[in-house]
């Protein structure tokens, strides 16, 4: 398995039936060394839970950009500033 140590990767988990596939890519993600940070859509919450990607991650899983209980100011401005690469997963044509 490949070494993704010290690699910041955002995955933004949208809504698709597909979604569950996403936490499987997470644990992957995870499990080669990444720091994974998860935003999870209205719409992929539908179908994946917020504690079920944290549970893999251990990462705070962003559900609401302006989250007044973040410990950043604007969730999606740090996990942009800081990530080496962003993932949409599933990525379909609604998304």
């Amino acid at each position: 398995m490949t070494t993704l140590s010290d690699l910041n990767i955002v995955l933004g988990v949208t809504g698709s039936i597909s979604a569950y596939k996403s936490l499987t890519l997470a644990s992957r993600l995870t499990q080669s060394g990444a720091n994974v940070n998860v935003i999870l859509t209205d719409g992929g919450s539908e179908f994946v839970t917020p504690l079920s990607f944290r549970a893999i991650t251990q990462n705070h899983v962003v559900t609401d950009s302006f989250d007044p209980h973040s410990e950043y100011s604007v969730n999606h401005v740090y996990l942009a500033k800081h990530a080496d690469l962003v993932i949409v997963y599933p990525a379909t044509a609604n998304s």
